[in-house]
């Protein structure tokens, strides 16, 4: 329906123009009887007078309107030689191409693990070997080893002492600081205080 028709249904709900003509038009055309009615049901729901119970059945017009729907057939397309080879190539390759992916993520692993057991290496000593020797005599092989690594133990203990006695001096130097600040303030108010 064009535009005029849809002025003119608009018009004619508005009480705007009352021509037979006109009129006769709405009646023989289904499409603007229709809008007519649309107008008048938007109408009366503004103006909060719509009927109790409306008719709410679309089943007949929803389906005359898919038996109206044309029927769109359309041929299989039929793909060239070289276009089913590149797919059956494809779908060979995919497999093998998910394998590489997960072979290359595995070789990237043990390539990290291997480094990082390196860099390991110089902060973890190697375990204390010890072996009986053949005359039964049991004699630690790695007493040098074990002592050093006490030593290194004692040294890592007395550093970390120095370090918690060094925050503990700041923090008392911390403290003096901040009540030497407050003082100033404080003497300011007692003064005051003792003046009135």
């Amino acid at each position: 329906m064009s535009e005029s028709k849809f002025e003119t249904v608009s018009s004619l709900v508005d009480n705007y123009q009352a021509n037979d003509d006109v009129f006769d038009e709405l009646v023989k055309d289904n499409h603007m009887s229709e809008t007519w009615q649309r107008y008048h049901l938007i109408g009366d729901a503004m103006r909060d007078e719509l009927p109790h119970s409306l008719n709410t059945d679309m089943s007949a017009a929803i389906a005359n309107a898919i038996a109206e729907e044309p029927t769109v057939l359309a041929p299989i397309s039929k793909a060239s030689f070289s276009e089913t080879v590149k797919a059956k190539v494809i779908q060979f390759a995919k497999p093998f191409g998910q394998v590489a992916i997960a072979a290359s993520a595995a070789g990237l692993m043990v390539i990290g693990v291997q480094q990082n057991v390196a860099e390991n290496d110089a902060l973890v000593p190697n375990p204390i070997v010890q072996t009986v020797p053949f005359g039964g005599i049991a004699e630690p092989v790695s007493l040098n080893y074990q002592q050093n690594s006490r030593m290194s133990q004692q040294q890592a203990i007395v550093e970390q002492q120095r370090r918690f006695q060094a925050l503990l001096q700041d923090h008392k130097q911390q403290l003096k600081f901040t009540a030497l600040a407050e003082k100033p303030e404080n003497a300011e108010k007692e003064v005051t205080d003792t003046v009135k």
